[in-house]
């Protein structure tokens, strides 16, 4: 099962939907179940994929467990359940020049991509070789301990939002 989820920022994120709809539309995930997380993106209507527009925060941690692959946004949050869940996400970072955030997610992903916690994909072309490489990495054993900033990062979240579901 392939998990897509895009938080719950106020701006739509179609740059990611539409083309993870378009790849299941087009085979790319051989009929494999493709949930997606909507959030508030309203224009956006799946049309080869399971979608919701947001979940009970159970419901959530429960697909990032079970799913093989996740897609998802350069959330701190996002990826604080994810990297709990010990999984190598596939990020794309919502862009303030496309009007998908205030801030740019960018420096965040970049910086989580060199440390090899996640799989950057930066544009819509990047999606499917992203996804393959998180096949084979997620297959892998589980990543080293994170750095002291994913630490602080997730302890920061914790605070905030109380302890892991």
């Amino acid at each position: 099962m392939i998990f897509v989820t895009v938080g719950n920022a106020t701006q739509g994120f179609l740059r990611l939907l539409q083309t993870v709809d378009d790849l299941a539309g087009n085979g790319y995930f051989n009929g494999e179940i493709v949930i997606i997380q909507s959030g508030h993106s309203h224009d956006f209507r799946a049309t080869h994929c399971q979608q919701e527009d947001f979940l009970p925060p159970q419901r959530f941690a429960e697909l990032i467990r079970q799913s093989d692959v996740v897609v998802c946004h350069g959330g701190a949050g996002t990826l604080y359940h994810v990297f709990q869940a010990e999984k190598i996400p596939v990020v794309m970072p919502r862009r303030r020049k496309y009007g998908e955030h205030l801030d740019d997610q960018l420096e965040l992903v970049k910086t989580l991509a060199t440390q090899a916690r996640v799989i950057p994909a930066y544009e819509p072309d990047d999606l499917p070789g992203a996804i393959s490489a998180a096949r084979e990495r997620n297959a892998q054993p589980s990543p080293p301990p994170p750095s002291r900033m994913i630490t602080l990062v997730a302890q920061a979240i914790e605070e905030l939002i109380g302890p892991k579901l």
